[in-house]
């Protein structure tokens, strides 16, 4: 870690980092972002959600520079309504991915850049959620044939440990997220994550990644804590997250991420 660099970029998780699990954004937070846009400093969005299901956020889309959806698969331009870049995955790992969540009797869904489909176990598990990409019922059959960017597994008993080590032995990358209360496994192409895509980020927007500052709070946030200046965990929702990251804040309730903001602006914006 760098001492004294000006922070030029801000990147943070969604769910669990700056939206609540009632899906609220805190009065906090909104002040913390335009205390970062004031600034002249990027704010930039790094989440498994796709973009229609960030821009339900508006409050959060309209203060955002840039966004990392689908863990990396998606670029996205907020401003521009525009996508930058789309990652898909192979078909073999598709077919793969299905396959164990078939074996492991987990719901299954996949994105295409447009819609989700998903299966009726998938369905079952999921939800209730903001307004996102039309969402449509599907085969496993046909969700093992179809071509998509990002795939998504739920267990009816949460357990989903052993599922994303098979996941990430056998076919894709993959990491746990959340949505609202709900834990859910999501899968990328071989070598895209948080990181990968943090990185593509700032690259389009000129800041070096070692002068952003991260905030996140479950191992899918992990890859992006690993390629900024500083990380920054929100509560103590995992023990590998706060493991690493270069600070533990309080949870999203509680408003660590606004709190840490108002810190750094004190600061200066060093870090």
């Amino acid at each position: 870690m760098l001492l004294g660099v000006r922070i030029e970029a801000v990147v943070t998780d969604l769910d669990g980092t700056v939206v609540r699990s009632d899906f609220s954004v805190s009065p906090g937070t909104l002040r913390a972002l335009d205390l970062i846009s004031s600034a002249g400093i990027k704010f930039v969005i790094a989440t498994a959600r796709t973009p229609q299901g960030l821009e339900h956020f508006e409050v959060l889309a309209q203060r955002t520079t840039m966004a990392v959806c689908c863990s990396g698969a998606i670029g996205w331009s907020s401003p521009e309504r525009t996508m930058r870049w789309m990652e898909s995955m192979t078909p073999v790992a598709i077919r793969r991915v299905v396959e164990i969540a078939i074996s492991e009797g987990a719901g299954v869904a996949s994105y295409d850049g447009s819609l989700w489909r998903m299966s009726e176990e998938y369905l079952r598990l999921s939800p209730t959620q903001p307004q996102g990409p039309t969402r449509v019922v599907a085969s496993t059959a046909v969700l093992a044939e179809t071509s998509c960017c990002t795939m998504a597994l739920r267990h009816a008993d949460g357990g989903l440990d052993r599922i994303a080590e098979l996941v990430s032995a056998e076919a894709d990358s993959a990491a746990l997220s959340h949505v609202g209360r709900s834990t859910v496994l999501d899968v990328t192409a071989h070598g895209v994550d948080k990181g990968t895509g943090t990185c593509r980020a700032l690259e389009s927007l000129g800041v070096a990644p070692a002068s952003a500052v991260s905030f996140g709070d479950m191992p899918n946030d992990l890859a992006m804590f690993r390629v900024t200046g500083r990380s920054y965990s929100i509560g103590d929702s995992d023990a590998a997250v706060m493991r690493e990251a270069s600070e533990v804040l309080p949870n999203v309730e509680e408003d660590g991420f606004a709190r840490k903001i108002d810190e750094l602006a004190a600061a200066g914006w060093v870090m």
